[in-house]
């Protein structure tokens, strides 16, 4: 008896971290360019893996604010809920270094029009409000998106 029950809840335990998983996934992308009249959406699924907005591992060491003459993009991020999909659940800037290939996020902070809506999704106390790095992976997966 002892055994069947510690079998089921074992089973209960990993049927619900697969679900778990699945609902907090990155739908969808959305990449944004200044005085664009397109929005591009991303839905490659090795792109929206990298993206995961609760598993961060987009976003890398803090960063100095790069140059304000690198062109930045708002790229914004849908999630899966359990009440569906949720549009523009996380929005970040982006902007890359063309010659040295950096990548560099900002994660808007209080004040910033996107702080809000961030921080419904999830709060990033020590990293709201910063410019980070990229991760490379990530920034790879992304530049054919951007026009």
């Amino acid at each position: 008896m002892r055994t069947m029950l510690s079998t089921i809840v074992a089973l209960v335990v990993l049927v619900c971290s697969g679900f778990a998983a699945e609902i907090k996934s990155t739908t969808k992308l959305t990449v944004i360019a200044p005085n664009a009249s397109q929005l591009i959406e991303v839905t490659d699924a090795d792109v929206l893996r990298l993206s995961h907005v609760y598993a961060g591992n987009f976003i890398g060491p803090e960063a100095s604010e790069p140059d304000a003459t690198l062109t930045r993009y708002t790229i914004t991020f849908d999630i899966q809920t359990l009440d569906g999909v949720k549009t523009g659940a996380y929005a970040v800037q982006y902007c890359v270094n063309q010659p040295t290939g950096e990548g560099f996020l900002y994660l808007p902070g209080k004040g910033d029009s996107q702080y809000r809506r961030n921080i419904s999704t999830i709060l990033r106390d020590e990293q709201d409000g910063t410019w980070r790095r990229a991760s490379d992976e990530w920034s790879a997966a992304i530049k054919p998106y951007l026009r």
